[in-house]
């Protein structure tokens, strides 16, 4: 554990990140000021927060099996749905942020690794009628998530249980070239590097990765800086609360701190 690393990190962030105009590359420009402009709204939006609010709501307790680095707020197997999703779900300003990039982006297939209560997921899965593969360890979670799914009536999410290493070969195997990949799940360094090397050999120039919690540990920022300094990642833009890689070629290699809009 290590006291105060996040805020930390952030204050860090905040004095070091540019806005728009301190970006000199179009590409990055466009993505801040016209994709993730937060001006943009979506009729979808409100639907899958009104669910958030039901969520933050639910008083039901259910058996969860960390498979990861686990919560630093919930200690207890036993957990309220209410205060998972108070403590795990992504916040409305970042889903609505990675939805836009799927959106903006037209992935034709997308790979989630840490369903959560699914708020994320249905984000993605409603940016268009593509396949979303999703991996979540408790199954428990994996219910609530799939209640989540059938209220909004996404029927292109494909749920799968159990540890990310056991499924994700099983799950790559089906995809082939996962075109857009959020990591979600188990925040240490080894589990991220791991993860990733596994995924690595199946993409492609245009997949998009996105690395959630990147200033989480220590451990995690050096997970985030060694793949980000990889040859074949020729973009990275560290959000603070999530980080994005991109592998176009022909591209100078560039990494951009950023203020989410």
């Amino acid at each position: 554990m290590e006291p105060f690393f996040e805020a930390k990190a952030f204050l860090r962030h905040k004095l070091q990140a540019s806005g728009p105009h301190g970006v000199h590359s179009p590409f990055v420009f466009e993505l801040i000021t016209q994709v993730l402009n937060p001006g943009r709204e979506f009729y979808i939006f409100e639907k899958i927060e009104n669910i958030r609010k039901k969520l933050l709501a639910d008083q039901r307790t259910i058996q969860v099996n960390d498979l990861g680095a686990g919560s630093r707020a919930l200690k207890s197997d036993l957990r309220k749905v209410s205060r998972i999703a108070k403590n795990s779900l992504q916040p409305p300003s970042s889903a609505r942020a990675l939805f836009k990039m799927a959106d903006h982006f037209k992935p034709a297939s997308i790979l989630e690794l840490g369903t959560s209560l699914g708020i994320t997921t249905a984000y993605l899965a409603s940016t268009a009628n593509v396949p979303v593969y999703t991996i979540e360890g408790s199954p428990e979670i994996v219910s609530i998530s799939k209640e989540v799914f059938s209220d909004l009536k996404l029927d292109n999410i494909y749920s799968y249980t159990g540890a990310f290493k056991d499924k994700l070969p099983e799950v790559l195997s089906q995809l082939k070239q996962p075109d857009f990949v959020l990591m979600d799940g188990d925040h240490t360094y080894s589990s991220t590097i791991q993860y990733f090397d596994i995924i690595f050999p199946f993409l492609h120039e245009n997949s998009i990765v996105v690395l959630d919690d990147i200033h989480w540990s220590s451990g995690m920022e050096k997970a985030w800086d060694e793949i980000r300094s990889l040859a074949e990642i020729t973009l990275s833009l560290d959000f603070f609360h999530f980080g994005v890689l991109f592998f176009r070629k022909g591209r100078i290699k560039e990494h951009f701190k950023l203020h989410l809009p």
